[in-house]
């Protein structure tokens, strides 16, 4: 047809078909002149080329209706990816557009069918598989919509960093919420991420990203059930919970629970279980176990569990349990357990017990057991144990391997001290033993003495402390200080006796001695009055000082005796 009007070439088109035509006349202007040239074509290519595509058709009978084009402006792209090498189908191959942000896996017989939802050619699909090299197309009208692609086998060096993004969805919470197509796909497109403003979804998978949702790092996300994403530059807020494959920067809230590969750089809570894979600048908060595995400055706050792989400096905060495995500096509070490794600065508190390993400046407070291995500060619990203790024990019972600082207790062990069992006289009680626990620069003493005849008996016990000064080989001296309970005959009426003893010693042996020295006693008998047979005080025959008071008195005395050494000298 040369010059001739459309309605001339819809009539010898329909003539040549044996069909009719069926078109509103306000859609097409049938005397437009028009010039058309076709030959061995369709129905289909002739009208769209008289058309321009501005159409769509649909046959009824022996009518064919021309219609307006459709609003929906998408179409499907469909394929097949083939091994390059065996010719065989590959599963489990991403194609996706970077531009359009779709994507879609390859099935078991190497087909895909993606949805594009605009038709803004060309269109750029990328191929992508764990093994193989990346492969690109271009479709550049519809009718290219069908496609046969061999990728080919490619070694691939794993980057480490993106090693450890992909390890949010091995974890058990990944495996359980993330199909086994998204993880697959986040496997083989992981070296791509973009940047975009949001992302709202309903499930991982399910929202405006769909499942390119992993590959996307939003600065606002907000999750009804759960979301996935590269990362998070804002906030993010789930109903559920948020799985992250690299850093979220700023805010992370959700209803059960946070897994980030990367770094947080912020604040993190959870109602259930936060769980970093990296390390942590910020504060993280949960009502049941917050974890780092690396590093964290900032705050670790749970209701049962914190925990930190690497080192810690800021403060750790939990119902239960707190852990903290290669050393660091601040605090940990617990309702239950701490426990430190590595050199560590700072402050345990402990409803039940702390332990502290290697090298710790550091004070353990705690209602049971305190344990560290090598440590410069206090421990204060009823049980104490230092392997090698360089502060103060303030306990019942304190153990250290060895101790250059002070034990303070009923029961003060140190298996490599000076401890010793000593056996004197005084001119309180002519037969007194003593049991001295603890080290030269300081020691505890319970002591017990009887003796007297059946008019002037004694009865004593008491504790103190004391210290010893070696200048010599040999000889040297100590000085203790005891508070002493005189029995006379009445239980519920007892005086009381603090002494002062200075005494010089000598070594007979490796582990024995004999001292002998003056003592100070000061007498406060509170209105006690000795009954029939036992001692009167203060003792007649020694110097008395006055103290200003008929119930206080004090006189100079003396002591002397032998101790044995026991434990490792």
């Amino acid at each position: 047809m040369k010059g001739q009007p459309v309605s001339a070439v819809l009539k010898s088109v329909s003539e040549q078909g044996k069909f009719y035509f069926s078109y509103n006349s306000n859609l097409i202007a049938g005397d437009s002149l028009v010039t058309l040239h076709a030959a061995r074509q369709t129905v289909k290519q002739v009208l769209d080329q008289l058309f321009q595509n501005r159409f769509q058709y649909k046959e009824k009978g022996d009518y064919l209706i021309i219609l307006p084009a459709a609003k929906d402006k998408s179409f499907h792209i469909s394929g097949l990816i083939l091994d390059g090498e065996t010719g065989q189908p590959v599963d489990y191959a991403s194609v996706y557009s970077r531009q359009l942000l779709v994507s879609t896996l390859s099935e078991d017989d190497g087909g895909f069918r993606l949805r594009i939802r605009e038709r803004a050619f060309p269109v750029y699909l990328t191929v992508s598989k764990v093994g193989y090299g990346d492969t690109t197309m271009v479709i550049n009208n519809a009718d290219e919509s069908a496609r046969t692609l061999h990728i080919h086998p490619k070694a691939v060096d794993l980057d480490p960093l993106i090693v450890r993004y992909s390890e949010g969805e091995s974890t058990w919470l990944g495996r359980l919420f993330l199909s086994q197509r998204l993880r697959a796909q986040s496997r083989n497109i992981g070296r791509f991420f973009v940047a975009l403003p949001y992302q709202a979804s309903l499930t991982p998978g399910l929202g405006t990203h769909g499942r390119m949702s992993g590959q996307v790092v939003n600065k606002f996300s907000l999750n009804l059930a759960g979301g996935y994403t590269a990362g998070v530059n804002g906030v993010e807020i789930a109903g559920g919970f948020n799985i992250s494959k690299e850093d979220v920067r700023y805010v992370q809230l959700a209803g059960a629970f946070n897994v980030v590969s990367g770094h947080v750089h912020g604040v993190q809570m959870a109602g259930f279980s936060n769980n970093v894979l990296d390390s942590l600048s910020g504060v993280q908060i949960s009502g049941v176990s917050s974890m780092v595995r690396k590093r964290v400055d900032g705050v670790q706050m749970s209701g049962f569990l914190s925990r930190t792989g690497g080192g810690m400096h800021g403060t750790q905060i939990s119902g239960a349990i707190n852990l903290i495995r290669n050393g660091g500096s601040g605090a940990q509070i617990a309702g239950g357990y701490n426990q430190v490794r590595g050199s560590y600065r700072g402050v345990q508190i402990a409803g039940a017990a702390n332990y502290a390993g290697d090298s710790v400046f550091v004070t353990q407070i705690s209602a049971g057991l305190n344990i560290a291995k090598n440590i410069r500060g206090v421990q204060i619990a009823p049980v104490n144990y230092a392997k090698r203790m360089r502060g103060v024990q303030i306990g019942i019972v304190n153990i250290a391997d060895s101790s250059s600082g002070a034990s303070i207790g009923f029961l003060n062990i140190v298996k490599k001290s000076t401890s010793n069992i000593s056996v004197y006289a005084t001119d309180v009680a002519p037969l007194n033993v003593a049991w001295k626990m603890g080290t030269h620069q300081f020691y505890s003493v319970l002591m017990a003495g009887t003796g007297g005849s059946s008019n002037s008996r004694v009865r004593t016990f008491g504790a103190g402390f004391g210290k010893e000064f070696f200048p010599f080989k040999k000889t040297g001296f100590f000085v203790e200080i005891l508070s002493q309970n005189l029995y006379q005959g009445d239980w519920d009426a007892m005086s009381s006796v603090y002494r002062l003893q200075i005494a010089a010693t000598y070594k007979l042996a490796k582990r024995f001695l004999i001292f002998a020295g003056p003592a100070y006693t000061i007498y406060d008998h509170a209105g006690a009055e000795p009954k029939k047979g036992y001692k009167s005080f203060p003792v007649a025959g020694y110097p008395k000082i006055g103290l200003g008071s008929e119930k206080v008195t004090s006189w100079i005395g003396w002591q002397a005796g032998i101790s044995w050494r026991y434990g490792r000298l």
